[in-house]
């Protein structure tokens, strides 16, 4: 096989071209950008993005681990592996809706123009969403001889959506945060934030806590934990209980309990 076969063996799917969200996101230059906005922050303000995209970053890893390590000869690893690719892409759906809804939307209300960048991203994200659907689509159906194929294919776009989802999401917690940090009180940040969840379907939410949770610290989880067992009736706190500590180490569970008491 050729240098040239094998380029064409994997081709870019129409209307999806990998860019990168932020240039050259590892150079030094890029680096120092970051750190100057983390010493500039205010720690004790709210960072309306920091948790639900904690719970992103790690959906969006694991699918691409799992990916990558699927049984190809086996019918369930397969189904279970794209089910989880798929749940993940549902994810980004919504989580795209509530930020262009809510955040966007507060952005633009002050600072007219502010979210374009972001949005022309998100518009982006969803051409890639739509491709990835088309290609786990692929993969599900694809015959012995070209399964291989359809899942290195659909791996190297899952990875490269992922990479771009990582730079985008810095911008959001650095700029954006910093605008709405300008305008907007902790109070006023809340109460989007209370916004979305109220527009998340409780089945969804599970979903959502189901990544969020065990991918936060300890003394954010214990936090968010507390409130929930404060707000909640005791049996919806003890489905979410239930739900998270699977994912949890030993060690994690046993701090939980901790915490809780």
């Amino acid at each position: 096989m050729n240098a040239r076969t094998q380029v064409e063996a994997f081709p870019l799917v129409p209307g999806y071209q990998p860019r990168p969200a932020v240039p050259a996101a590892s150079s030094p230059d890029f680096i120092a950008r970051m750190a100057a906005n983390d010493a500039a922050a205010a720690p004790k303000r709210h960072e309306i993005y920091h948790a639900v995209h904690k719970g992103l970053r790690a959906a969006m890893s694991d699918a691409v681990v799992r990916l990558g390590r699927v049984d190809l000869d086996s019918i369930t690893h397969r189904a279970e592996t794209l089910a989880a690719i798929a749940d993940l892409l549902q994810l980004c759906r919504e989580h795209l809706e509530h930020e262009n809804n809510f955040l966007h939307t507060a952005m633009e209300r002050v600072v007219p123009g502010s979210s374009c960048t972001c949005a022309d991203d998100h518009r982006h994200h969803v051409k890639a969403i739509d491709a990835l659907t088309s290609r786990l689509d692929e993969a599900a159906a694809a015959d012995p001889l070209g399964r291989e194929r359809a899942f290195k294919v659909l791996y190297r776009l899952l990875a490269t959506f992922v990479a771009e989802n990582f730079a985008h999401m810095e911008i959001e917690e650095s700029a954006n945060t910093e605008l709405l940090w300008q305008h907007y009180s902790d109070a006023e940040l809340l109460a989007i934030e209370h916004q979305i969840h109220a527009h998340i379907k409780p089945e969804r939410m599970m979903t959502w806590l189901r990544w969020i949770l065990p991918n936060v610290t300890r003394q954010q989880r214990a936090a968010m934990m507390r409130g929930m067992q404060a707000g909640m009736p005791p049996e919806l706190f003890a489905g979410v209980l239930d739900m998270v500590k699977p994912h949890l180490s030993a060690f994690e569970r046993a701090a939980l309990v901790v915490d809780l008491a």
